[in-house]
């Protein structure tokens, strides 16, 4: 059932009309017209079919050593970056978890451990009735009222990961904090961690939400049928290649 299921699926049905029209062009001879298809259906196949999006995605996750909040020091303040969750109208709670939710689960356990006596969170900001508010505080607001915890501050509105660490840098200096555990997503951790370097922040690296199904299950498949998934993480995979090459680039890593 799930495999009819999956052949169901959009991607999938434009996957076997390609395959289809190539071995027909081919069959027929009609060279020329089997280019367009044929190097359609090689590219949906190599990007969707293998896991060539999962292992790129883990060459980003692999650069930070996997961790265990037992074996992690004791820091000043756990910095958790943007991204986690967003406010919504919609959800009773007030709050939206994204795709990157593991990372406030993450720094919210590190919290519990007494791994640090404050976390802070970053995020950026969002419109509402005209003005613009940080995405944090509301999301703030949730983890305070669940946890019980009051030593969970706010970043406040952070343009980008080099905003969020120049916050942090001046909040050290500020309280003479010097030991930061530094929770993002696997995947973004050599940008986070090259910008909070060049910021001189010391920190301990704690990578989470990892995507790459190596990591997460162990295991790959290296041929099944078109999975839109592999689309995500290209997408995420592109976005921090991007990142990592504008952030050298304007000198912040």
């Amino acid at each position: 059932m799930r495999t009819l299921f999956l052949l169901a699926q959009p991607l999938c049905v434009i996957w076997m009309l390609l395959g289809l029209s190539t071995t027909l062009f081919c069959w027929r001879r009609r060279w020329k017209d089997v280019a367009a298809p044929g190097a359609a259906w090689l590219i949906l196949t190599v990007t969707t079919c293998t896991p060539l999006a999962s292992l790129l995605i883990a060459e980003l996750e692999d650069r930070h050593a996997k961790v265990q909040i037992s074996d992690l020091p004791l820091a000043d303040v756990i910095v958790c970056l943007g991204g986690g969750a967003e406010p919504s109208d919609s959800e009773p709670s007030g709050i939206h978890l994204k795709s990157s939710g593991d990372r406030l689960t993450t720094a919210l356990a590190l919290l519990a451990a007494k791994k640090a006596p404050l976390l802070l969170v970053g995020g950026g900001g969002y419109l509402n009735k005209g003005e613009v508010l940080s995405e944090a505080d509301p999301v703030i607001r949730v983890m305070r009222t669940l946890t019980g915890e009051s030593g969970i501050l706010s970043l406040g509105i952070c343009k980008d990961t080099h905003d969020e660490a120049a916050k942090v840098a001046a909040w050290l200096k500020k309280t003479g904090g010097t030991r930061v555990l530094l929770v993002t997503s696997a995947y973004h951790m050599p940008r986070a961690a090259g910008t909070f370097q060049k910021s001189g922040i010391s920190f301990e690296a704690v990578p989470c939400d990892f995507l790459s199904s190596v990591n997460r299950v162990g295991d790959l498949h290296w041929l099944h049928l078109p999975h839109s998934e592999a689309f995500s993480l290209f997408n995420t995979f592109f976005h921090e290649l991007a990142g990592l090459f504008l952030y050298k680039h304007k000198g912040w890593i």
